[in-house]
This record gives C-alpha cells, sequence and structure tokens, in this order.
C-alpha cells in the first residue's frame, strides 16, 4: 500500500568533477624519469651524443644534415627581431642497422 501523501525520498546523484589530463607532452616529461621511450642503444640528446663512444661519427651525421638543409634552402637565416626568443629544436639520433644488427649510417 502506498500513501499518497508520503513523498518517496530520491537521492539526487554527485556529480564527481574528474581533474583535466594533462595534454600529452606534460605526460611525456611525467614518464621520462618512470621508463625509456627509446630503445636502449639511441641517444636521447645532443650531450649524449657527444658523450658516446661514436661521438665523431653523430658529429659527422649533423654536419651531413645541416649542409644538406642549407643546400635545399630549408630556411633563410635571419637576426630575431628585439624582444623575440627564436623556438629551439630538437635533436633525434638514431642508428641505422642491418639484419645482423650492424650499425650501417648514424642519422642525425
Amino acid at each position: 500500500m502506498c500513501d499518497a501523501n508520503v513523498a518517496e525520498h530520491v537521492e539526487t546523484p554527485v556529480v564527481v568533477e574528474t581533474p583535466p589530463q594533462p595534454r600529452s607532452s606534460a605526460r611525456l616529461h611525467e614518464l621520462r624519469g618512470k621508463l625509456s621511450l627509446l630503445d636502449d642503444d639511441e641517444l636521447a640528446n645532443y650531450a649524449e651524443a657527444m658523450m658516446d663512444p661514436d661521438s665523431v661519427k653523430w658529429q659527422s651525421s649533423m654536419r651531413f644534415e645541416i649542409d644538406s638543409m642549407g643546400d635545399n634552402q630549408v630556411w633563410n637565416l635571419v637576426d630575431p627581431p628585439d624582444g623575440i626568443r627564436p623556438k629551439e629544436c630538437k635533436g633525434i639520433y638514431k642508428k641505422k642497422k642491418d639484419m645482423d644488427g650492424n650499425v650501417y649510417v648514424y642519422k642525425a
């Protein structure tokens, strides 16, 4: 039996807001210390390339890449306007290997 004068107690749903997820770049920076995203023999930055026993080969590869971009007129070198800080770039260092695991190309 239901009494029409008695109101039922209905719980209102509680909305729980989740904090916004960090952008992918922030997640990668957070993970960088926890796990290695690179192959164990690939270098993460210029400093590691210069500390590597094959640093002469890395320098040669970087020089070749810069000369190639200059020959292909990839950019025009200009002085930045006052108060403007140029964008930094990131080098990527890869070793191309043959089927036996021997390095045949240093790609910078």
